[in-house]
């Protein structure tokens, strides 16, 4: 990778998406937040990796890689997923005003992690000492039951390859949109979901750079990249996390592309793998 090296930034005072705004659109509500609940043998106790994710449906979740691949190198394959919406009051004047982002489901369930068959045999030769690039950076997470969503729920699906195909040559002109949930802004905004479109972007090999206006943050790993196409959003891509050099920085973002048809050879059920490779 041209000598650079990513790293993961944790600032006090700068924990969310920044540059954004509160993604309050129904249509975006299969962003969700979860951890992946894993054993730590020296500690002798339970530690979460905290990551977003997009549901594809009721029981199919796209999301980073680095988000699960420990759990799965330690076979600790419970998911506590929250499945949030935006909270609103009427005022004594009339005004409807927004007071906070709220789980309205959270689950502590089982599920399998996917990656790309190349990436998931190096995972069983390296387990935890794996590297993962920005290129390979994408899992599908399977739960063993349904999510129990509302009724009308909206999923958002990924970019089929003939889709991708017409998109990448002129990605800007489709204003991708990274939507993320980081609950740990709960203490000073009631803005924990917000979106924003990326309006810098370049394209690297199997994944996207970004120097755009809005930048990702801590906590905003696994989050979906969106496109419209027609009248729907589809999922273009997932949050890697911010690349830096002594001279420069940007977001990184991965591609779902080929590796959904990779991932759904592995995958047993004919309906699971219709939504990953079209």
């Amino acid at each position: 990778m041209r000598g650079l090296f990513f790293i993961l930034l944790w600032s006090m005072q700068s924990f969310a998406l920044t540059n954004a705004i509160p993604a309050e659109t129904a249509e975006l509500e299969s962003v969700v937040f979860y951890s992946s609940t894993q054993y730590d043998s020296e500690a002798q106790e339970e530690v979460s990796g905290f990551c977003n994710g997009n549901l594809i449906s009721d029981r199919v979740m796209v999301t980073a890689a680095h988000c699960v691949y420990v759990a799965e190198a330690r076979k600790s394959r419970e998911i506590d997923i929250q499945v949030g919406e935006y909270r609103y009051v009427n005022t004594p004047t009339g005004e409807k005003r927004r007071v906070g982002y709220a789980p309205i489901v959270r689950e502590r369930i089982m599920a399998q992690f996917f990656f790309t068959q190349d990436l998931k045999r190096r995972l069983d030769s390296a387990g935890m000492r794996l590297r993962i690039g920005p290129a390979e950076d994408v899992a599908v997470v399977i739960f063993e039951k349904a999510l129990p969503l509302k009724e009308g729920f909206s999923f958002t699906s990924v970019v089929s390859a003939k889709e991708l195909a017409g998109v990448l040559p002129q990605v800007l002109n489709y204003w991708p949109t990274v939507v993320t949930i980081n609950p740990f802004e709960e203490i000073t905004t009631n803005d924990t979901k917000r979106m924003a479109k990326l309006d810098k972007l370049s394209r690297g090999s199997g994944n996207l750079e970004s120097k755009s206006k809005s930048r990702v943050q801590a906590g905003d790993s696994g989050a979906p990249l969106f496109v419209r196409i027609g009248t729907q959003w589809k999922q273009l891509g997932v949050v890697k996390g911010r690349a830096d050099t002594l001279f420069s920085s940007w977001d990184v973002y991965g591609l779902v592309d080929q590796k959904m048809c990779d991932i759904a050879k592995q995958v047993s059920e004919d309906d699971v793998k219709s939504l990953l490779c079209k």
